[in-house]
C-alpha cells in the first residue's frame, strides 16, 4: 500500500508538469490554427474579390469580348490562382497543426489513464486490505468462540470429577479431589524422593483414577494443542491465551499436572508443550516431592512474561 502511495504521488507530479506543458503546447497549436485560418480565409476572399473586379473591369475595357476573355484568364491564372494556392498552403498547414494538436490532446488522455489506473490498483489494494482484516477478525473470532467453549467443558470436566468409598459415600468432588490425588501418590515419598519412585507412585494413583483424570488431561492437552495449531492468532498472543487456561487450575491441579508430563502419558507430547507455554509458572514448589524434580523441566516451563523474553 505504502509503494502505491508514492507511485501515485510521484506519477501525479510527473502528470501535472508534463500536463502544464503539454497544454501550453495546445494553446499556442491553437494560437496558429486560428492565425493560419484566418489567413488562408484571408487569400480566398481576396481572391473572390480580385475576381470580380477583374471581371467587370475587364468586360467594361474591351469591346472584342474573345481578347478580353483572353487577357481576363491570363490575369486570373497569374493573381487568383496565386492567391488560392497560398490559401490552400495554409489549410494543409492548419489541417497538420490539427493532427498535432489531436495528438498532443491524446498524450494527455493516456496520462490520465495511466494515472486512474494507479488509483484502481490502489483502491483494489486498500479493499484487498480491508477484506484480509476483515477475515482475519472473523477467523479470531471463531477461534475465540471455540476456545471459550473449549475452558467451559473444562470446568465441566473439573465440576464432574469425585472421589467416593467403596460404599459410595462422596469424600471429595471438584477442584478438591486434586489435593486428594496429590497426598494419595505423595504419602510414600517419604520411603524415596527419587525421581523414578515418584512417578512409579503417581503412575499408580492415575491408574487408580483414570477415568477422571485421563478425561481430565486429554481436554488440557487438546486445548494447549489447539491454541498452539492454530494459524488465527499470532504466536505473541498464544502465550496469552494458554495463560487463560492456566489461571483455571488450581495449585493442587498444577502439581499434579507437574507429574504427570513425567510419566508415560504426558512426556512425548504433553511435557513440550507444558515448557512452551510456561505452564507452570505459578506453581507452588513447596508441594514438590523433591525441589530437585523441577530439573526434569527446561526452565522456560516455570518462566514469567519477563524471562520469556530471554528464550525468545
Amino acid at each position: 500500500m505504502i509503494d502505491i502511495e508514492v507511485e501515485i504521488n510521484k506519477e501525479t507530479k510527473r502528470i501535472d508538469t508534463k500536463s502544464a506543458e503539454i497544454e501550453n503546447k495546445i494553446s499556442t497549436v491553437d494560437k496558429k490554427i486560428s492565425t493560419y485560418t484566418n489567413w488562408a480565409w484571408g487569400f480566398v476572399w481576396i481572391g473572390i474579390i480580385v475576381l470580380i473586379f477583374s471581371v467587370i473591369y475587364f468586360f467594361k475595357k474591351n469591346d472584342e469580348s474573345g481578347f478580353a476573355l483572353n487577357l481576363l484568364g491570363d490575369f486570373l491564372a497569374g493573381t487568383v490562382a496565386s492567391l488560392w494556392a497560398l490559401a490552400g498552403l495554409f489549410f494543409i498547414y492548419v489541417a497538420f497543426l490539427g493532427q498535432k494538436q489531436q495528438l498532443l490532446n491524446q498524450q494527455l488522455e493516456i496520462m490520465y489513464s495511466q494515472l486512474e489506473v494507479k488509483y484502481t490498483r490502489y483502491e483494489l489494494e486498500g479493499q484487498k486490505k480491508e477484506l484480509m482484516e476483515q477475515n482475519l477478525t472473523l477467523r479470531k473470532q471463531r477461534f475465540e468462540n471455540t476456545f471459550f467453549q473449549l475452558l467451559r467443558n473444562h470446568q465441566d470436566i473439573v465440576t464432574g470429577i469425585d472421589i467416593r468409598k467403596g460404599s459410595g459415600v462422596l469424600i471429595s468432588e471438584g477442584r478438591d479431589c486434586f489435593k486428594s490425588f496429590y497426598r494419595s501418590f505423595t504419602n510414600s515419598s517419604n520411603i524415596s524422593k527419587e525421581i523414578g519412585y515418584t512417578k512409579k507412585k503417581y503412575m499408580e494413583m492415575y491408574k487408580s483414577h483414570q477415568a477422571d483424570l485421563g478425561h481430565y488431561f486429554r481436554n488440557i492437552y487438546h486445548i494447549l494443542k489447539f491454541i498452539d495449531g492454530s494459524e488465527e492468532i499470532e504466536d505473541s498472543e498464544k502465550y496469552k491465551y494458554a495463560s487463560l487456561l492456566r489461571a483455571l487450575l488450581s495449585s493442587y491441579e498444577l502439581i499434579v499436572l507437574f507429574y504427570n508430563c513425567l510419566g508415560d502419558y504426558g512426556i512425548k507430547k504433553f511435557k513440550p508443550l507444558i515448557e512452551k507455554y510456561s505452564f507452570l509458572k505459578n506453581i507452588d514448589y513447596s508441594l514438590l516431592v523433591d525441589n530437585s524434580h523441577k530439573n526434569e523441566y527446561l526452565e522456560i516451563a516455570f518462566a514469567d512474561s519477563e524471562k520469556r523474553k530471554n528464550f525468545c
